[in-house]
């Protein structure tokens, strides 16, 4: 016996045995002819089931321990949730990040894409954490951005390739989606079609935007935005 729960059993089994009233030492060897007493097989009956039960406890005081989640959890988890942090720590306490809820999994990284990462623009208030995938036929990671900032930004300006195309309702609020192939001056290979949603919340503009997801999973990781706490 090595733990204290079983020594402590075992200190109350002796406690037991030793209190219990035992009959005169001539009695302790049956007769041949003689009969058993009913005392007698009383106490050897309350005996036996005291052991049962110091058995049954010891038993189950020896299950093993819960096993110990692995060390360090799921990788994409940490890095997430390590991204955002820093951003949510970066940003003023009243500014509201929005964070996704659920997004396509095929952005949880790969060998020559990590993700997630998150930028800052501390100056103007804002955020990209960027999301990326596989690596596409032009050379580049697949990927999905989701950003946020207090910057007044004038779309109608934008000489940036892409044109409004529709808009659709979520969030309790008009999203516009812009799309078509951005022009860059990355050189080549050359810019892949994106999709570009935008709109306005909380006192600040939002955006979802990539290149290599359906508008219909953009319009969902749209509504499973949270603000961070």
């Amino acid at each position: 016996m090595t733990t204290p729960s079983e020594q402590w059993i075992v200190g109350a089994l002796r406690q037991a045995t030793d209190r219990m009233a035992l009959p005169p030492e001539s009695r302790w060897i049956r007769g041949h002819h003689s009969t058993p007493h009913a005392p007698t097989i009383a106490v050897v009956g309350i005996i036996a089931i005291f052991i049962v039960a110091v058995g049954i406890t010891i038993g189950a005081l020896r299950v093993e321990p819960r096993a110990v989640p692995a060390a360090g959890g799921d990788a994409f988890v940490v890095r997430e949730d390590a991204e955002w942090t820093l951003a949510k720590s970066s940003l003023p306490s009243d500014f509201v990040l929005l964070r996704p809820s659920w997004f396509p999994s095929e952005f949880h990284g790969s060998a020559d894409c990590p993700s997630p990462w998150a930028t800052l623009d501390v100056l103007n208030t804002g955020y990209v954490v960027r999301y990326q995938g596989r690596t596409l036929p032009n050379g580049r990671c697949a990927w999905l951005l989701i950003t946020g900032t207090r910057a007044t930004v004038n779309y109608a300006e934008l000489t940036d390739g892409l044109i409004e195309t529709n808009t659709v309702n979520a969030r309790g609020t008009v999203i516009h989606i812009r799309s078509g192939t951005p022009r860059t001056n990355l050189g080549s290979p050359p810019a892949l079609p994106q999709i570009y949603l935008w709109w306005r919340e909380s006192g600040a503009t939002y955006e979802v935007i990539s290149n290599d997801a359906e508008l219909v999973d953009l319009v969902r990781v749209i509504g499973g935005l949270e603000p961070m706490r």
